[in-house]
This record gives structure tokens, C-alpha cells and sequence, in this order.
């Protein structure tokens, strides 16, 4: 199958989302997955857009599937979901990178499929933790936290989208903001913040 994200554009997204990065060096480096590269992580993944943390998302679980190779049945399907993800989303987010703010209509087509595809990485992440009996094992820590951000943007994608609508097509995605923080128990607490765009 042609790829529609090439090395190059996969390196950039490593480089530009960051949160990746990390996950590599703690399944492949030295960095040790402690309760502050805990937070790290989640604060990352809160700090950006739902479009981002998608694909944030999708590279961390890559190199999950990666780590694993062929241990887990389901790490096969979630190799394959990220890398639909990746070709679906990546070569537009790379492209909108530096050029200021998607156009309003694209980012509502966009929006729409992005709860579904979080939700679904959320699910295999979730099944290949509960595969994972030790509770301090890092691929089972690191396929909770992807997997509790995916389900936060899921909710906040939703949210924004039930705005445009309620909004009858006056699409107010770029007024949001949201922080996600993570508690000691791994909850994350959503604060949407509405900000209205001046004319």
C-alpha cells in the first residue's frame, strides 16, 4: 500500500508534536517513565488542539506497537489504525503548520470524523493495557495515558462540534481552549475556556 506520509513528514511530526518523541525515548531511551514525565506527558497532550493530540497520539502508539512486535494480537490493529490516521490527517496538518489558521469549513469536515478516530484508538489502547497484568509495566502506563488523552479530545472534538451546530454552521472552533490537567490518579479534569473571536 502507498503511504501518503512519507519518512520525512513522519520525522517532522515526531519533531513539531513532541509528545512522541518522548514516548520513544522512554520505550527505546533512557528517560524513565516517573511520576513527573507522568504529568509531562498529559500536560503536553492537553496543552494543543484534539486535531494534534490525535496524531500525537497515533505516533505514540506506534512505537507501543512497535516495542512489542508481535506479543499482543491486537498490537497488528492498532499499527494499522495509527497509520490510516497518520496518512488521513498528517500531510494536512503538516501543510497548515506555519500558514495561520485552517479555513473554517475544512476544519468542521475534519473535525467531524476526529471523535470517532480518538475513540477508536482509545479502544485498542485500553485493550492492550488490560492484556498487561504488571500495573508498573511502561507499555501499559504509556497505553493509559494515550488512551485517557484520546478520550478527553474525543469529548472536547464533540464539544466543539456540538457548538458549530448550535451555532447554525458559524463554525467557533478557533475560540476554544482547553486545559487538561492530570490528578494523582490519573483523571483528567476538562476546562474548556470560550474565548469569542473579534470581528
Amino acid at each position: 500500500m502507498t503511504r501518503a506520509l512519507n519518512d520525512t513528514q513522519l520525522a517532522l511530526l515526531h519533531t513539531h508534536l513532541v509528545v512522541p518523541l518522548a514516548v520513544g525515548d522512554v520505550l527505546y531511551g533512557d528517560l524513565q517513565l516517573t511520576d513527573d514525565v507522568h504529568y509531562e506527558l498529559h500536560a503536553a497532550l492537553s496543552e494543543v488542539d484534539p486535531d494534534s493530540a490525535l496524531l500525537a497520539i497515533a505516533i505514540g502508539a506506534r512505537h507501543i506497537c512497535e516495542s512489542l512486535k508481535d506479543e499482543h494480537p491486537l498490537s497488528a490493529a492498532l499499527l494499522i489504525e495509527c497509520d490510516r490516521i497518520l496518512d488521513e490527517y498528517g500531510p494536512d496538518w503538516l501543510s497548515n503548520y506555519h500558514k495561520g489558521p485552517v479555513d473554517e469549513d475544512k476544519l468542521f469536515d475534519m473535525l467531524q470524523h476526529i471523535p470517532e478516530d480518538l475513540e477508536s484508538l482509545a479502544e485498542l489502547l485500553d485493550s492492550i493495557s488490560a492484556a498487561v497484568r504488571d500495573p508498573e509495566d511502561t507499555v501499559k502506563q504509556l497505553c493509559d495515558i494515550l488512551s485517557i488523552q484520546a478520550r478527553a479530545h474525543m469529548e472536547i472534538a464533540d464539544f466543539i462540534l456540538n457548538e458549530i451546530a448550535y451555532e447554525d454552521g458559524e463554525s467557533q472552533a478557533g475560540s476554544y481552549s482547553v486545559h487538561m490537567v492530570p490528578d494523582k490518579a490519573d483523571n483528567v479534569i476538562l476546562f474548556p475556556i470560550h474565548r469569542v473571536r473579534s470581528s
